[in-house]
């Protein structure tokens, strides 16, 4: 039988099996990633952010459509919900503080699921079929928006369900496809200094469709990388597991049969003599 701790889990505040979790006493320098990753979601916000919550139309990077009045606001809407999850993303992948703080943990999750990527996943939707980035743009967004809920809707369901492994596989795409903006945005100012830099012009249209193909490429792959290497953590850290547990198996084995065979055979017992 599986032996559960009071650790609770990410979104339910179900106890979290010892198997599929990390045990507490791992180092920090075994997860190095955590400072890098708090500190790069922290330069988004301070340089993304901001001129949003001045709720300035003109302060905006994506121009707004005239057809569609609730554009801008839609659009600060999911910029919020959005700073929102990944805000709580980076909470809930700090294993100390799952460890030392779990109601701090269990709140964030149920923040990053319901405050965070349920409204900023279908106001990304509404921006992106209004959005005048152009169709490549808009299939992408879209497209990243229905996983992102996808996602994180089935490592919820998981979560409740106690099917632990599960929830933290979806939840790990999950994560992944919250921080694809940040990636798209990495591969938008690379393009503007590699195969792609801005052109030299006044010419409204040639800047609008410099401007399409920019964000369509950024896009796509923006989410599609992240979404891979997640996929490759899940199989490898699941095949490593798998690894250790038939090692685990065999040892046992193993010690078994040593200690059978050095245990004293039962002596025999004598014959009881015949009647005479």
């Amino acid at each position: 039988m599986t032996t559960t701790t009071t650790e609770p889990d990410l979104v339910s505040g179900e106890p979290i099996p010892t198997d599929v979790r990390r045990p507490p006493g791992t180092p920090w320098w075994r997860r190095p990633w955590v400072g890098p990753l708090a500190t790069v979601c922290a330069v988004f916000f301070l340089h993304s952010v901001p001129r949003y919550l001045t709720f300035d139309p003109a302060q905006s990077k994506i121009p707004a459509n005239p057809d569609f009045p609730l554009h801008y606001a839609v659009l600060v809407a999911h910029v919020i919900f959005g700073s929102v999850a990944m805000a709580c993303c980076c909470l809930q992948v700090w294993p100390s503080l799952r460890q030392h703080y779990p109601v701090v943990h269990r709140t964030s999750g149920r923040l990053y699921v319901f405050a965070g990527v349920l409204p900023a996943g279908v106001t990304a939707i509404v921006v992106a079929y209004v959005s005048p980035s152009g169709l490549s743009m808009q299939l992408s967004t879209m497209t990243t928006s229905v996983l992102w809920i996808a996602c994180t809707v089935a490592g919820f369901r998981m979560a409740r369900q106690r099917r632990y492994t599960d929830h933290r596989r979806w939840m790990i795409r999950s994560f992944a496809l919250t921080l694809s903006i940040i990636v798209s945005r990495i591969l938008g100012v690379i393009y503007d200094h590699t195969i792609l830099p801005p052109p030299v012009t006044q010419n409204i249209p040639e800047l609008i469709e410099w401007g399409q193909t920019r964000a369509g490429l950024a896009s796509w792959p923006g989410w599609i990388i992240p979404l891979l290497i997640a996929e490759w953590w899940i199989v490898e850290r699941g095949s490593g597991a798998r690894n250790k547990a038939r090692l685990a198996r065999r040892r046992a084995a193993a010690a078994a049969a040593a200690a059978a065979s050095k245990s004293p055979s039962p002596s025999p017992s004598a014959p009881s003599s015949a009647a005479s």
